[in-house]
């Protein structure tokens, strides 16, 4: 039953539009100031669905003219905490010398598949295993 359910929805899903993307993040950050990012949101081509991980959803709102993949990277920020539910990596390390005190720490969200679909003023993230 759960799964006839499972599968409905994401038939419906695909039927209405709902865009797949892949979703990555890595920053490091040194005396709490940020030295690298990387963030990617990038479509992908062949969608295919296995089960649903957790959903998320944003308050934003969809501009007539911009396409999803615009409008998500404008509002990356607004979507990270979504991600965080997944598999999420944090390093930390404390170097010392005679001098200073360096103290890094380094984030990474390995990349994960996810749906987003916009309803009202909301975006609706649907994170996929």
């Amino acid at each position: 039953m759960e799964r006839n359910l499972l599968v409905l929805i994401l038939f419906l899903n695909s039927i209405i539009g709902s865009d797949i993307f892949w979703f990555s993040y890595r920053s490091v950050t040194s005396n709490k100031t940020l030295i690298y990012e990387e963030k990617n949101i990038s479509p992908l081509t062949n969608p295919y669905a296995k089960n649903i991980s957790s959903t998320c959803r944003v308050k934003i709102s969809r501009q007539k003219n911009s396409s999803t993949l615009d409008i998500l990277n404008q509002n990356f920020y607004k979507i990270l905490p979504c991600f965080y539910s997944g598999k999420v990596w944090v390093l930390s390390q404390t170097k010392s010398s005679i001098y200073s005190l360096k103290d890094e720490v380094e984030l990474k969200i390995e990349p994960v598949k996810f749906i987003v679909d916009f309803k009202d003023d909301f975006a609706n993230i649907t994170i996929l295993k």
